[in-house]
């Protein structure tokens, strides 16, 4: 146990250290920086929720460098639609962290209650959406490799993203790495939103950007993954700037955490190499599930102003233990695509979409 002066409360090093590796390892898979499930586990372990989401945001933007560092030199990285975004991304950040300062002033609970029921209907709305869609993907794979087609590393259909791309509001940018057109408009939309999700959440906005760049802008599930990480960089890295001015950062703990993170990171995109698009929009769906979980068993605890016992177990058990699983999973579909690759073998049939074999 430290005590950590600025929040005035003791917290275990070894969680600090164990949510930086896993969520290293499921941020760099998943191209998230973790926030929707750390600043909520944060703020069980009893950091305020300006405390929380400042720390957070700190340590999400050390660790989205050391893994965006590693998905370009897998080539999931579109480079200048992560520029272009940026515009978009630090206007909203600016708007995020100025509404969570407003809410601080109005009072521990109050910002709690915002940041706990906003993350709970996003998330369930994300992660409802994605499956839907995922499982339509997964099975017009299938189809294709029993008509004899070669099954595609990604597939999705957006009658959105299609839609978007045929709105020709100048200027419009051609983006080579992700084989789209798009209006600057469009991605400057999108990046304002997630930017101000990072100052408002304490996340990088991968929860909600990544899905964004797979069905409003249609691009490859592993491409978003590397862009969004990239990303968040500059969201992130903005934001804790403008916490830090606003003593929402406990420095230390941040550092622990990106230690962690250091290592995780580099596991998981490395992980990407070995798997199809829809494994990683499932993964992201578990994700928000368990983060909506543990959002709501915290807002139930907030808006009861009673200390419950039940609530305070299951809140951290569906975090870390979501956290846990996720790693789980990750490694399980990787180490699968690897026994296959060197055994030669036919994996079952639900792997085929998910995993590559050769």
């Amino acid at each position: 146990m430290i005590f950590f002066h600025e929040i005035d409360a003791e917290v275990l090093l070894p969680l600090l250290l164990f949510m930086g590796f896993t969520v290293g390892i499921v941020g760099g898979f998943l191209g998230v920086g973790g926030g929707f499930m750390v600043t909520p586990a944060m703020i069980v372990m009893g950091f305020p929720s300006n405390f929380a989401v400042g720390t957070d945001t700190t340590h999400i933007a050390g660790k989205s460098i050391i893994a965006t560092l590693r998905h370009r030199q897998l080539g999931n990285l579109d480079l200048k639609l992560g520029l272009l975004m940026a515009i978009g991304t630090i206007v909203g950040a600016e708007g995020g962290v100025r509404f969570i300062n407003y809410l601080k002033d109005q009072g521990e609970k109050t910002a709690d209650t915002a940041v706990l029921t906003a993350s709970l209907i996003l998330m369930s709305s994300i992660g409802f959406l994605t499956f839907r869609e995922t499982m339509a993907s997964r099975r017009r794979m299938a189809a294709m490799k029993a008509a004899g087609k070669a099954m595609p590393r990604d597939e999705s259909t957006s009658g959105i993203a299609k839609r978007l791309q045929r709105i020709s509001l100048w200027p419009m940018i051609y983006l080579p790495t992700s084989r789209i057109t798009v209006s600057f408009w469009t991605v400057s939309v999108i990046g304002a939103a997630t930017g101000f999700l990072s100052g408002f959440f304490g996340v990088g906005g991968g929860f909600i950007r990544v899905p964004a760049m797979i069905y409003l802008l249609g691009m490859p599930s592993l491409i978003a993954v590397g862009t969004d990480l990239f990303s968040i960089i500059i969201s992130s890295g903005y934001a804790a700037v403008r916490h830090g001015m606003s003593e929402n950062v406990v420095i230390f703990a941040a550092f622990v955490m990106i230690f962690g993170a250091a290592i995780g990171a580099q596991i998981g995109s490395l992980g990407t190499a070995y798997v199809r698009g829809p494994a990683v929009r499932l993964l992201l769906v578990v994700a928000v599930t368990f983060g909506a979980i543990a959002a709501a068993l915290e807002l139930a605890d907030t808006l009861t102003d009673e200390t419950s016992a039940l609530l305070d177990v299951l809140s951290p058990a569906a975090m870390f233990g979501g956290m846990g699983v996720l790693v789980a999973l990750i490694m399980g579909l990787v180490g699968m695509a690897v026994m296959f690759q060197r055994t030669g073998a036919t994996p079952p049939a639900w792997a085929e979409t998910l995993i590559v074999t050769r």
